[in-house]
């Protein structure tokens, strides 16, 4: 066994195959850079602290307009001004404090043990308690630094509280004490350890001094500050080995063995204890490797050890004592047993590593067996150390540590493989979404039902009789506030009941509209709404929620007669009302709809169910789509079905230019329709398929030589309805400014009839996001939850969308009407998203007019019929403002406006054509402008 080791050691060290120092695993790797950058921010931290200046700009000061004299500049000014104010002088012990704790905590890189919470609760309380004690200690005895208070606010604090009770005395004799707690808690060192040492080196040192005047030189016992170590004493002294190479031998093993030779003659029948030194061995292969070579060196001259001593002195060995006989005998047998166990132990973890190498021949171990070797060890060595057997079972527990690095190119090359094929897998994972798919083209024209979630059949089971007490319930809560009503009709639905109320003579609906919130907690109901109006009902209606929601799916409300019915490609789905009815609208009537409502109201979820509708109703022929979507998550599923114009937008200023591209293409599509003598976009298709029906098909009217290389005009072709989605429309705004505004208004005012329709969706409903320009083009609302009444009034232009349950939720205004619906919205989730695209994208690849996006379209081009700034009509008065302003040197709105008696915007608007004509100025800081235009009778160099 040991010679195999060695074979094995020599082999690899000639082929220089040593294994490299394992790498830093992942917690290794965060600890390291913690302690780095904690150290990093220390150091920055004290040079902001030594270099503070009070004139530089910070928290508790503004600047002279000087340059920053601190090191650190603006921040470092800022965090160190802080830091004093806060602290005062004990500042600058921060960084120390820093770098300390960082060490402690991240300085060990092996395995994290378990964290004792009750350990760092101490330290972490006794580190407050040290800080604020000294901060309280530093007010009371140091001068101030700088402007700031020697204790910082944290030691004027707890001054302020102390001194009046304890005075100063007592105040300073609180605070050493609470000190020494503190530090005992954060260190923990006992007082009583350091009291004993000082003691211990106080009488030392007297002692010293008093030898020395008295002369004597008698040895002192200097106290220990460290552990005693273990004592290694032999039992016996051992002999010397008079051969060079057991000396060698022994000062190369020194790490490894601890021969001990006393300095006197041993006796020649001693025998030598070999302790192997207490070393734990490590996950380093080439460790054990030198390890083994070492002990077969060891082996090698304990064996010419022996013979010389068997040559030698033959009969010194029969001078031993019985009791040293049978100590020795019992050593023996020990050592025999421990032998041949370590030679199993050790040759089976290097049976079959070894064999891949080649050996290398040692006449010296081949000439003797491993067992005669050890019958000749036998007088010699007497045991093991318990710390040897104790490596040796580690080296037989960790066999697969040798097999892992026993070829370095085989582990590079398997490496490289299994890189390769976690790449693979990679890109085949079947969660992720496959960017191209050749999916089989369905037979089917149109998507199909199978491809929704169907929910099991439910029981819509109603109890009759809770519902007739929770009815009795709210008669008796409105009697509480003395409002007489009678429950006349109870409408049970999948989310709410509705309980309609006749109201006693003379009772305001006002008034129970108020008590919303009390019934809403009499009731123990998360909210409650009240419908002050039910169309053709003389009731008020009183909203609860149900005790089990159920919940809507979209595959629900698309089989349903309602949407089957509807024979319009633009047919949307909202969900069900109440009454558990599909609620279905159309999307060319509205002819726009605002979505609003916070985030997991149900917003998106509404949205691409309206998508997913007008997929199960239209072909590309039919609908196209312009997405716009900034939050680059709902609407990119989308990318690649062939309705979609361009692809889904999530630049803002490309999303201007789509906007402009449609105002652009509305503006073409009119002139075509006027052409054709049509009112619409359903009377242009119908007419375009009468006339090719009749045998004369219509050339494109517009049509101009040179737009095209063709003779002849070309036909013109079916226009598809085109629905504009934008996401979050608050994010346009904000990023592309007013112009998207007016983008927005003029398609809603003029583009239902060509055909173009709107889906703004925001969550953030207020007054400068939903203008009233917007609202007055738009008045088809869609509400889910918000969080204010006033978000609700913003929306709806009425109450009611803040007591909304969430989760789909809505209240649906209808175009021409005032009276909003109460409407569960259905529910469509990924898979029935991803499973409608990806059916339509088997059907077809989209077909992009890249100059919705990369046209020549700027922020700053020109709509249809819009002039040049610059070339807007001049106002009658232009030219006597511009003689009164150049005469009176003087060019504000208001001196304007009073001398000519006009409104504001008139002369605002004069001033400004003063401003582009460079006869005044623009507004300076405070608002004025200086006329630039020279005075009459001044000549101008």
């Amino acid at each position: 066994m040991f010679k195999d080791s060695k074979n094995k050691v020599e082999t690899i060290i000639k082929t220089g195959d040593e294994s490299q120092v394992s790498r830093l695993d992942g917690p290794q790797r965060l600890k390291e850079c913690s302690l780095i950058v904690t150290v990093l921010a220390s150091i920055l931290l004290s040079v902001a602290l030594l270099t503070f200046s009070p004139a530089d700009p910070s928290w508790s000061q503004t600047a002279w307009g000087q340059d920053i004299h601190n090191a650190g500049g603006i921040v470092g000014a800022w965090i160190a001004d802080t830091l004093f104010f806060t602290f005062g002088s004990l500042a600058y012990t921060i960084p120390i404090i820093a770098a300390a704790t960082a060490w402690v905590v991240f300085s060990k890189r092996e395995e994290s043990e378990p964290i004792d919470l009750l350990l760092w609760g101490t330290r972490l309380l006794g580190l407050t308690v040290l800080v604020m004690t000294s901060c309280g200690l530093a007010d009371i005895n140091f001068d101030d630094i700088w402007y700031f208070s020697s204790g910082g606010v944290v030691g004027d604090v707890l001054t302020s509280l102390s001194l009046p009770i304890l005075n100063i005395l007592g105040t300073t004799l609180v605070f050493l004490f609470l000190w020494g707690a503190g530090f005992t808690l954060l260190t923990g060192i006992s007082w009583l350890t350091i009291v004993d040492r000082l003691g211990e080196w106080t009488i030392y040192c007297l002692t010293l001094v008093a030898n020395k005047v008295r002369g004597e030189k008698d040895e002192l016992i200097q106290p220990e500050l460290t552990e005693p170590e273990e004592n290694n004493a032999l039992p016996a002294q051992e002999p010397e080995l008079n051969t060079d190479s057991v000396l060698e031998t022994e000062q190369r093993q020194e790490r490894q063995f601890n021969i001990h030779i006393p300095d006197s003659e041993p006796a020649k029948s001693e025998f030598i204890e070999i302790e192997a030194a207490p070393d734990v061995f490590d996950n380093d292969i080439k460790s054990m490797f030198e390890r083994t070579k070492q002990l077969d060196a060891t082996i090698e001259e304990l064996d010419a050890a022996a013979q010389h001593e068997n040559d030698y002195a033959p009969q010194e060995s029969q001078d031993i004592s019985n009791s040293q006989s049978e100590h020795y005998d019992v050593g023996t047998q020990e050592q025999s047993q421990v032998a041949k166990v370590e030679n199993e132990q050790l040759s089976e973890p290097f049976k079959d590593d070894l064999q891949d190498y080649p050996t290398i021949e040692s006449t010296e171990l081949e000439q003797l067996d491993i067992d005669d070797k050890l019958e000749m060890m036998e007088p010699k060595i007497s045991t093991f150390d318990v710390a040897e057997e104790e490596n040796l079972d580690v080296l037989e527990a960790e066999p697969l540590s040798l097999n892992q690095n026993v070829d370095d190119d085989s582990a590079a090359f398997q490496g490289i493989v299994a890189e390769a094929q976690t790449k693979v897998a990679a890109k085949q994972n079947p969660f992720l979404v496959q960017q191209e798919v050749n999916l089989p083209k369905p037979v089917e024209p149109m998507p199909t039902l199978e491809l929704l979630y169907h929910p099991e059949k439910r029981e819509n089971f109603i109890d009759r009789q809770a519902l007739e007490n929770i009815a009795r319930l709210v008669e008796s809560k409105l009697a509480d506030y003395k409002i007489k009503a009678e429950v006349v009709g109870i409408f049970p639905g999948p989310v709410i009941t509705r309980f309609e109320l006749d109201l006693a003579p003379g009772v305001k609906v006002s008034r129970i509209s108020g008590l919303s919130m009390d019934l809403a907690r009499s009731l123990s109901a998360m909210a409650v709404r009240v419908v002050e109006v039910i169309p053709g009902k003389p009731y008020v209606g009183l909203e609860l929620p149900n005790m089990s929601r159920q919940t809507v799916y979209f595959s629900d409300v698309i089989a349903s007669t309602q949407f089957a019915d509807a024979k319009s490609p633009t047919t949307v789905v909202l969900g069900q009302d109440i009454a558990g009815e599909a609620v279905v609208a159309d999307l060319a009537k509205m002819p726009h709809v605002l979505v609003a409502g916070t985030t997991g109201s149900g917003k998106s979820v509404g949205v691409n169910v309206m998508i997913l509708s007008m997929l199960y109703k239209a072909t590309p022929e039919d609908v196209r789509f312009i997405m716009i979507d900034p939050k680059m998550l709902e609407l990119s599923v989308y990318e690649g079905i062939p309705h979609l114009l361009s692809e889904v937008v999530t630049d803002m200023k490309d999303a201007s230019n789509a906007l402009r591209w449609c105002v652009g293409e509305m503006e073409r599509r009119y002139k075509l329709m006027s052409a054709l003598g049509v009112r619409n976009i359903k009377g242009f298709n119908d007419k375009l398929k009468l006339a090719a029906e009749a045998g004369h098909p219509i050339h494109d009217p517009l049509w101009q030589d040179g737009d095209s290389m063709d003779e002849l005009p070309p036909l013109l072709e079916k226009l598809p309805y085109i629905v504009v989605i934008v996401d979050e429309f608050a994010d346009l705004m904000m990023v592309v400014g007013k112009k998207v505004e007016e983008l927005i208004a003029r398609l809603a005012q003029k583009a239902r009839a060509a055909g173009i329709h709107l889906i703004l969706a925001t969550q953030r409903p207020s007054v400068d996001v939903i203008t009233g320009l917007i609202k007055a083009n738009i008045p088809t609302r869609v509400a889910f939850t918000v969080s204010t009444k006033t978000d609700s009034r913003t929306i709806l232009d009425q109450g009611g969308a803040e007591s909304l349950l969430g989760m789909g939720d809505m209240l649906y205004l209808p175009p021409g009407s005032s009276h909003t619906v109460r409407v569960h919205g259905a529910f469509a989730s990924d898979d029935d998203v991803h499973a409608v695209v990806s059916n339509w994208k088997a059907r077809g690849k989209p077909n992009y007019i890249d100059e919705i996006t990369h046209g020549d379209q700027g922020p700053e081009a020109l709509l249809p019929g819009e002039k040049p700034e610059g070339e807007e009509e001049m106002d009658p008065l232009f030219d006597q403002v511009v003689e009164h302003v150049v005469q009176s040197r003087r060019g504000s709105v208001s001196g304007v406006q009073r001398r000519f008696k006009i409104g504001y915007n008139r002369a605002a608007r004069i001033v400004e054509q003063l401003e582009s004509h460079g006869i005044v100025s623009a507004p300076g800081h405070n608002g004025n402008r200086e006329v630039l235009a020279p005075a009459p009778g001044r000549e101008v160099n």
